[in-house]
């Protein structure tokens, strides 16, 4: 009864106002015996502070210091300038990975980002939180997507695919269906805060127990380090590397040490047309797909009542994305399924903004099917720039692309917040958005069972007289149909035979060879 006569109610909705009470002489009211409140009373805001409901939800930093009502926007803004951080971190630490290796960056990263997120816990104030989370977004993206790019340097061909999705489709399902319940568990951020950042002081074991990328070291000309790496690989592996091999891995390794291109950054690939194209596709791949992955997490919050469900179940939706991404990369390739599900996610998005928002099971099976398929996007989006940048400029390459996505995630909360609006605009702007992307997508090479290109001039080479319909799998036909797939099939049969010839000699065909065989 002291709530009816206290806090109007939303003339819309009915449900009580969060930010606004009744101006009046509450010790008259309540001793007035009124049954209810007098329309005409006037309101203002909530001036004696506000009651916060914790028996679902648990103690945030918003609630202690009060960001409600008249200053809602500042989680918002510290989420955006978490990005700016990235945003500006991301193009340096690049550069710096391709200069100084992999490994130290993700060491240098992860003890920074976990410093910092660590001393966000103990903050009371805004500017303390929000430069403290500058920092860990500084960190954010280059932390882990290095770690990727070092993966992929040390696998061949066929095994991308599964190295690319695997771990992902384990870990960090499992991190995004545990981590709403260990939050309510701990029922504190602080604490959660302390939690998850704290763990990243393992990537000081890093140096002792992951090796630098031997693909980057042989690129440096750096090949006694190269060869030792690769010589503890194969004893691990219960094999052995001829005289032969290392002769040609320090020939190599020579060649690149005395070559004029061993120094690149991301400029370097807007220097020449057919690397700039990719290269330019590949940001505005990146932009979109950040925007719409980040915008579904983000928007699962306005799904229903509770929050953990629907983050639990959009994120266990990494699992099948993750394993049906596997499966189509190998079929269709890793063009279409990106141009595929990006513009499916997108009219998912546009039948949730047509849909009325009191149709919460629909929208929330829409919503799981969107986030379902910009997680297969993001997967191969993820592995797309690995594939086609240079080993050279792989890192700034990436670290550049990373940074527009952070752009994109600056932009995320805002399009977000829209649903204060209307809950469909926010699903109309990613729907949009996804669809034009998609459409753009068609625009990048087909890379799958493709060696991975290692210099500038192999980036503007590599992947060309493919058609918009080009499928490896299923033998893409132009006017000269049969000829075409007679031709891609002597190729492939012809670099089989290279395979196999290197595995029966122990030995690496030269470069002269190869060509020799092809032509």
């Amino acid at each position: 009864m002291i709530k009816e006569l206290t806090v109007p109610k939303d003339e819309t909705t009915g449900k009580f106002a969060k930010c606004k009470m009744y101006q009046v002489n509450f010790t008259q009211v309540v001793g007035g015996n009124l049954s209810g409140p007098d329309p005409t009373w006037p309101t203002t805001t909530c001036i004696n502070g506000w009651t916060f409901d914790f028996s679902l939800y648990y103690p945030t930093i918003t609630s202690q210091l009060n960001w409600v009502c008249e200053e809602d926007w500042k989680p918002f803004l510290s989420q955006s300038l978490f990005f700016v951080g990235s945003f500006m971190a991301s193009p340096v630490l690049g550069w710096a990975s391709d200069r100084w290796g992999r490994l130290p960056i993700i060491v240098a990263t992860n003890v920074m980002g976990g410093a910092a997120g660590v001393a966000s816990a103990f903050t009371n104030s805004f500017v303390a939180f929000t430069s403290l989370r500058f920092l860990v977004g500084m960190t954010f993206d280059t932390h882990y997507t290095v770690v990727y790019i070092l993966l992929l340097e040390y696998v061949s061909s066929e095994y991308r695919t599964i190295m690319a999705n695997v771990p992902i489709m384990i870990f960090l399902t499992a991190g995004l269906c545990v981590m709403p319940w260990l939050a309510l568990y701990l029922h504190d951020w602080s604490t959660f805060a302390i939690v998850i950042h704290a763990s990243q002081v393992i990537s000081l074991s890093f140096p002792w127990v992951v090796p630098e990328s031997a693909r980057w070291l042989l690129s440096k000309g750096r090949t006694k380090e190269t060869v030792d790496i690769i010589t503890r690989a194969a004893h691990m592996n219960k094999k052995s590397l001829t005289p032969e091999v290392i002769r040609e891995l320090e020939e190599f390794g020579n060649k690149q040490k005395n070559a004029k291109n061993t120094e690149a950054t991301a400029l370097d690939l807007l220097k020449t047309p057919v690397l700039r194209l990719r290269f330019l596709v590949l940001c505005v791949m990146w932009l979109v797909i950040i925007l719409a992955y980040d915008g579904h997490v983000r928007n699962s919050e306005h799904i229903g009542s509770n929050v953990f469900v629907p983050f639990t179940l959009v994120g266990f939706v990494e699992l099948p994305a993750d394993f049906l991404t596997m499966v189509l990369v190998e079929k269709v390739g890793r063009r279409h399924t990106t141009s595929i599900t990006l513009v499916l996610s997108g009219v998912a998005c546009l039948v949730i903004a047509a849909i009325p928002e009191t149709y919460t099971t629909s929208i929330m099976a829409l919503a799981v099917t969107g986030r379902f398929l910009i997680t297969m996007s993001i997967n191969v989006g993820q592995q797309y720039p690995v594939e086609v940048l240079p080993t050279v400029a792989r890192g700034s390459g990436a670290g550049l692309i990373h940074t527009l996505g952070n752009l994109s995630g600056f932009i995320s909360p805002y399009v977000v917040y829209l649903s204060k609006i209307g809950h469909y605009l926010p699903y109309t702007i990613l729907g949009l958005v996804s669809i034009l992307g998609g459409s753009i997508c068609v625009l990048l090479p087909e890379t799958l069972n493709q060696i991975l290109p290692d210099t500038l001039e192999d980036g503007e080479t590599f992947f060309t007289g493919q058609g918009y319909c080009y499928n490896p799998c299923a033998g893409s036909r132009n006017e000269d149909g049969d000829r075409e797939l007679e031709h891609h099939t002597y190729i492939d049969s012809t670099f089989q035979a290279l395979i196999s010839t290197a595995e029966n000699t122990k030995r690496i065909p030269q470069e002269e060879e190869v060509r020799e065989r092809v032509a």
